[in-house]
């Protein structure tokens, strides 16, 4: 009788210091992931602050290109009518030189007699001092008339000469300041990158830290309350196991099932327990936890303000605790439920009747 009671001792006094080693071991993981958690964040924290500056830069930069676009589409511009005033000029010099050519061509032709035959056909002399003047004058307009366009012609090529140029300019100022885009572009790709890396190991983090919270929670033992309550009136739509996430697309364990309940369906305690948990959750939108004394439930993607239980409160079996919402990751309208035995998330089909 004796050595029974020893083995006894032994034995409760072997699973009380494995529990002791067991909480220790997570109270220390508990901290470690808090300062792990942190980190991310103060990480997350200074990747937004930098996306903020590169955005900024990013801005000004396309400010610049738009400014630089507008100034290259006014040039364009001015290029194009430069261009029409050089036709117009050629055309006006090709008009007066064919003009000129003619004359010069009559004046080869006839010689010097048709001017000299015009000059002393005069019936007087102030006739011919007339005619002389004429034919000075006539000649002399031919070549400031040729002259005119010619200079016009050159003062034209010249303008043209100078947009073409700024036009160049303004066409490499775009270029590189495209270039300086996209490099800006794709710094900004890096940081939203790696923003949302660290966001998605803030959220596994985070979920890492509420698991050993809740393995500190809940108690442990062995269930005694029966079978489990389904907790909403719908169809089992996504069952517990790994499985393609419908958010993010990447293999993931699933740790609960989902129930297909429309938008506000009532939600109820699967059994009688106490609420050790009622906030909002990483992904999971907003979450309460049931302890029944070795089983846990947990419900998520509730609204916050359609939770009816408060932790701490006891409630029975078949209690509205919640509503049914679309909070956190999720694709639609669901109750995702999970039963934590000793902490561990295990399968809830068994558990449901």
């Amino acid at each position: 009788m004796k050595r029974t009671l020893l083995v006894m001792a032994l034995a409760v006094s072997l699973v009380f210091s494995g529990l002791t080693v067991s909480g220790v071991h997570a109270e220390s993981k508990l901290d470690q992931t808090k300062k792990e958690l942190q980190d991310i964040r103060n990480r997350k924290s200074q990747k937004e602050a930098d996306l903020e500056k590169v955005k900024k830069q990013l801005d000004d930069s396309k400010q610049k290109m738009n400014e630089l676009e507008k100034k290259l589409d006014e040039q364009n511009k001015k290029v194009e009518k430069a261009k029409k005033d050089l036709q117009q000029a050629e055309k006006d010099l090709n008009m007066h030189a064919a003009i000129f050519k003619q004359r010069v061509r009559e004046i080869y032709i006839k010689g010097d007699m048709g001017y000299m035959e015009a000059l002393f056909s005069a019936d007087s002399f102030s006739e011919f001092l007339a005619r002389f003047e004429t034919i000075r004058l006539i000649v002399k307009q031919d070549r400031t008339l040729l002259n005119h366009y010619f200079e016009a012609r050159e003062k034209k090529e010249k303008d043209q000469q100078t947009l073409l140029a700024e036009q160049n300019k303004l066409k490499e100022e775009k270029a590189k300041a495209d270039e300086e885009y996209q490099k800006i572009a794709a710094l900004v790709k890096q940081h939203e990158d790696a923003l949302s890396k660290l966001e998605n190991d803030e959220e596994i983090k985070q979920e890492e830290l509420d698991k050993i919270r809740a393995e500190l929670a809940y108690s442990r033992g062995v269930y005694s309350g029966g079978k489990l309550l389904k907790p909403c009136n719908g169809p089992m739509t996504s069952p517990y196991g790994w499985r393609i996430n419908p958010v993010t697309g990447e293999a993931k364990m699933h740790e609960g099932v989902d129930f297909g309940c429309p938008m506000g369906s009532p939600i109820y305690a699967a059994a009688s327990g106490k609420v050790i948990e009622n906030r909002p959750s990483n992904g999971y939108g907003w979450i309460v936890v049931i302890d029944h004394g070795g089983l846990a439930t947990l419900y998520a993607h509730m609204y916050g303000n359609t939770v009816t239980v408060n932790v701490g409160e006891r409630v029975a079996r078949g209690q509205k605790i919640a509503e049914v919402g679309n909070n956190g990751r999720s694709t639609g309208p669901h109750l995702h439920f999970e039963v934590h035995k000793n902490g561990q998330p295990v399968d809830p089909a068994p558990y449901l009747r």
